[in-house]
């Protein structure tokens, strides 16, 4: 039996100039990425990443692998295809917020349902970015920008309800800015059975800059971000001692020990 090789995250950098604006989120993204492909000791000839249109979507170009850039919306069809002729490749699919959920809204929903063994990375910084900063399905109501002057009248898709709404097995969201927790997250995702789908919140410096700074800032991250580790118990805070409690039907954050 052949012995594993152990890789690196050089072995899936390519030599091409990443053509993303200085300070933008995507830099860290696929830093992470290439660190946690190299992590499944799964060889680069063997990694397969699609992406659809936008920002996020030159990702391909930056990996040592196997890639397809398609077109607008088009990702998870692609990818639920090379997966399905090729069970024994690991695929990732890259979508942006526009790319994924806007053009893209039917495809995304129907693979997961259909629960094709790809990995989604689903970055979000809630404004189209190439396009030069119109509004997108993540963009809250009465955001302006180029495409909406007086605000937006929509509410926004919330990743996470699309996913358990197609009966999901596989939902993870984290921050461009965390990049061991990212990490970890996107190795189990890759070794998750079925379809996967991680939501990186992103930061777009030229259109939409600290738009996630209310809980990506190391000021206040710790107290409301909340590590979920399988047969953990979801206790978080920077003192740890926060905790989560229904309120209703809708979750609150308390101090453990205060108030009952």
């Amino acid at each position: 039996m052949e012995e594993q090789k152990e890789y690196t995250a050089k072995d899936f950098k390519s030599d091409q100039y990443v053509r993303w604006c200085p300070g933008c989120g995507d830099h860290s993204i696929v830093a992470v990425l290439q660190r946690a492909m190299a992590t499944l000791g799964v060889p680069p000839h063997e990694t397969v990443v699609i992406s659809g249109i936008g920002c996020s979507s030159r990702l391909p170009y930056y990996m040592n692998a196997y890639g397809f850039h398609t077109i607008h919306g088009r990702a998870a069809a692609v990818a639920t295809g090379v997966k399905t002729a090729n069970p024994d490749l690991t695929v990732w699919q890259i979508s942006g917020d526009g790319d994924c959920l806007a053009i893209g809204g039917n495809h995304f929903i129907h693979s997961v349902r259909r629960n094709v063994d790809i990995n989604v990375v689903l970055m979000n910084n809630k404004i189209y970015g190439l396009t030069k900063g119109q509004y997108s399905p993540t963009s809250d109501r009465g955001f302006v920008t180029k495409s909406s002057p007086y605000g937006t009248v929509e509410d926004p898709f919330i990743p996470a309800e699309l996913v358990f709404g197609a009966r999901g097995t596989f939902f993870a969201r984290s921050l461009d800015v965390e990049m061991s927790v990212s990490q970890e997250v996107l190795v189990e995702a890759a070794r998750h059975k079925g379809t996967s789908v991680v939501e990186l919140l992103q930061n777009c410096v030229i259109f939409n800059n600290n738009i996630h700074s209310y809980v990506a800032d190391k000021e206040f991250r710790a107290d409301r971000t909340v590590h979920l580790r399988h047969g953990e118990k979801m206790i978080f805070g920077k003192d740890n001692n926060r905790g989560l409690v229904l309120d209703g039907y809708k979750l609150k954050a308390v101090t453990i020990g205060e108030n009952g």
